[in-house]
């Protein structure tokens, strides 16, 4: 058990035990049929910690695997990222319906039109695939040109991009894109005059008492870092993952993409501090508006294409996936309440807040199969969700 994490009777919150333990076979199953070599989860009802395991060991042949391991959280640094945009909003260092080029001139003029708000929907009309394109073609440049105070991968996660055109006008389509919280991420960078990841420390993870977070890799938190195996998504000799997780570059990005660092306990601690409308305990983090802009859909019939996958409306907050009428694809589960947030990571990562059903969960996994878009495949996070809220007792 973590130091510091009561877990509670499951029949104080109303839910039940053997529902729970469902939860834990599904885990073993995963790794049972080596569909994940690591597993960890975290679920609270209404603030009380109900269930807490961890599966497998932190590296190939290291020592068991805890809540307390330390996993790269890849796209649900977005998040995050998107909570400290609001903080410095909420103490008007930021405006969210101001272009981002008053602050990052390098967007003047073609991009005049692309508000901070865009960049938090991934609706500015930039795609993944043109960006992706051009961090290839231009990765010796940047390689050459790192500038001082910035690590090289987030440099090359910025510099390529910023003469990319954009495919779509803004506000027309949603499409996912790294980019988009890169940029946020040089913002928050620029709007404080300090790192990404002393900004994070400073405006969420001190505050909500993230202890096992970070951007940028710390030797203090190194030794609690999982390691993936060769040959699977994301870790050393994967033909199909450009970078490892584990890599010196990886370890040392600043990127507000995809830069984070978290314990299955402290992703519960974050979406906990979302579920409670931006507090913890007496302090306020974020007020409730920003939460609830945060939480709600703010692109309503906007359609998405990305990662494979087209709908009509893209239901996307400032920072999450919101559950609306179209579900996307091994995404969620099908009994989270409508409304309810939620995003995912690279390699196994996700984590929920089913407002309704008084439920904020972690669940992270390092998975052995993705497609062409980097989805997992073997991921069992949709299943974890449904069973998770089966347990609820009327």
């Amino acid at each position: 058990m973590s130091i510091g994490l009561e877990l509670h009777d499951p029949a104080e919150v109303g839910m039940a035990s053997e529902r729970l333990e469902a939860a834990g076979a599904l885990m073993e199953r995963q790794f049972d049929e080596g569909r994940s070599p690591m597993l960890a989860a975290v679920v609270a009802r209404h603030g009380k910690v109900v269930f807490a395991k961890a599966i497998g060991d932190q590296r190939p042949g290291g020592p068991p695997l805890t809540i307390d391991s330390i996993f790269p959280i890849a796209s649900l640094s977005k998040p995050m990222t998107a909570a400290v945009v609001m903080a410095l909003a909420e103490r008007g260092m930021i405006g969210l319906h101001e272009p981002a080029a008053l602050t990052l001139p390098e967007l003047a003029d073609d991009h005049d039109d692309v508000l901070v708000a865009n960049l938090l929907t991934h609706t500015s009309g930039w795609t993944e695939e043109d960006h992706l394109a051009a961090r290839e073609a231009g990765l010796a440049a940047a390689l050459d040109s790192v500038p001082d105070g910035m690590d090289a991968l987030t440099h090359i996660m910025l510099s390529p991009g910023w003469s990319v055109p954009r495919r779509h006008e803004v506000s027309t389509m949603m499409a996912y894109c790294n980019f988009n919280y890169s940029l946020l991420g040089e913002l928050i960078r620029r709007v404080t005059g300090g790192s990404l990841d002393a900004a994070m420390r400073r405006y969420l993870f001190e505050p909500v008492g993230m202890t096992s977070s970070c951007y940028v890799l710390s030797e203090e938190l190194r030794p609690r870092v999982i390691e993936r195996p060769a040959g699977i998504p994301f870790g050393p000799g994967h033909t199909g993952s450009p970078i490892s997780h584990n890599d010196p570059l990886w370890e040392a990005c600043d990127d507000g993409a995809m830069g984070g660092y978290a314990s299955a306990v402290d992703l519960q601690r974050f979406l906990q501090m979302i579920h409670d409308r931006g507090r913890v305990g007496d302090r306020v983090v974020l007020s409730p508006a920003s939460v609830r802009a945060m939480t709600t859909d703010r692109v309503p019939d906007i359609p998405t294409e990305a990662m494979g996958q087209a709908h009509q409306a893209a239901s996307w907050a400032f920072g999450f996936a919101v559950a609306g009428r179209e579900r996307w694809k091994q995404f969620g589960g099908g009994t989270v309440t409508p409304g309810s947030a939620a995003h995912g990571g690279a390699g196994g990562i996700g984590g929920w807040v089913d407002f309704a059903h008084g439920i904020a969960a972690s669940y992270v996994e390092v998975v052995t199969d993705i497609d062409e878009f980097s989805v997992p495949l073997s991921w069992a996070a949709n299943r974890f969700e449904d069973v998770v809220t089966s347990a609820i007792q009327p």
